[in-house]
């Protein structure tokens, strides 16, 4: 499993568990919350770890099912009884390590198409430390004869400490259905809105927003420590997965919003059509500040 470190900072990643990453530390302060013990089996693994990519697709395909040139094309639900499809298949599969050093990694996950995903295609991640930063890219190839729809994201687990601070803009939130899909979107309401950095707390968030600035803050007083993230141009909806009671919140950058296939018009919630040997690309980055105030 590659270990990576620059300075102060210090990143574990397993292949064989996803292409998961197994920690994020500043002198040794966990940053997200650490894959526990041995990575295990997939697809178990990774639901565990630190974060994990999202692609081809992210969230939930609506009843593992939507509608593709005139036919419903259907895939393996693959989230034990869950009724929906969730986050691709990437997380559940062995990725090789192609290139690592001590301050880059480079994992590539090629797909033949199965029940998951019917299209072949190839999806690399690269990851560099710098000083006081992490920069991830990913990308996505069509390498089938056909065309293809595609998304992509990322699914961070950040560690959440009692008085952690969270800040980011956005134009809306699609308020969810009793069965976990988007049924309105609404201006974000009191409660659920950090365009002004607060105190996360508990406010019970699986939502997706949409039109965010692509720019966020993690605010840890009790580390002195604040993150920024940066986003590029293509991740322009937002995941807020905050568990009642739970060590972790998953701030999830992706480019479409959740059941965007499911949607009348899944280009204008963010899906791309790939064509025969098109790619997609994405890069987030991570920078740590310390707080000497």
């Amino acid at each position: 499993m590659p270990l990576l470190r620059h300075g102060d900072l210090e990143a574990g990643l397993a292949p064989a568990c996803g292409g998961a990453f197994t920690h994020l530390r500043w002198k040794g302060q966990e940053l997200l919350r650490p894959l526990a013990g041995e990575p295990g089996a997939l697809p178990e693994g990774p639901r565990h770890s630190a974060g994990y990519v999202l692609a081809p697709y992210s969230n939930r395909i609506a009843e593992a099912a939507f509608p593709w040139q005139g036919e419903t094309l259907r895939l393996r639900r693959n989230f034990g009884d869950h009724p929906h499809s969730l986050h691709g298949f990437a997380w559940q599969r062995p990725w090789a390590c192609r290139d690592a050093g001590q301050q880059h990694a480079t994992l590539v996950l090629s797909h033949s198409g199965d029940a998951d995903w019917p299209w072949r295609c190839l999806i690399y991640q690269e990851v560099r430390l710098g000083p006081g930063t992490l920069s991830l890219s990913l990308g996505l190839v069509n390498r089938d004869t056909r065309a293809m729809p595609a998304g992509l994201g990322w699914h961070p687990y950040f560690h959440r400490t009692p008085e952690v601070r969270l800040g980011f803009a956005a134009e809306a939130l699609w308020l969810n259905d009793d069965r976990q899909l988007p049924r309105r979107r609404v201006p974000p309401p009191e409660a659920w809105d950090f365009r002004r950095a607060r105190r996360l707390g508990w406010p019970g968030l699986d939502h997706c927003y949409a039109g965010w600035s692509r720019r966020a803050l993690i605010h840890w007083p009790e580390y002195r420590l604040r993150l920024h993230l940066a986003a590029s141009e293509g991740l322009d909806h937002l995941v807020l997965f905050t568990p009642e009671g739970r060590d972790f919140f998953a701030l999830e950058p992706v480019s479409h919003a959740n059941a965007a296939l499911n949607h009348d018009a899944p280009r204008a919630q963010g899906v791309r059509v790939l064509v025969p040997g098109e790619s997609l690309t994405c890069h987030l980055q991570l920078t740590l500040e310390e707080d000497h105030g």
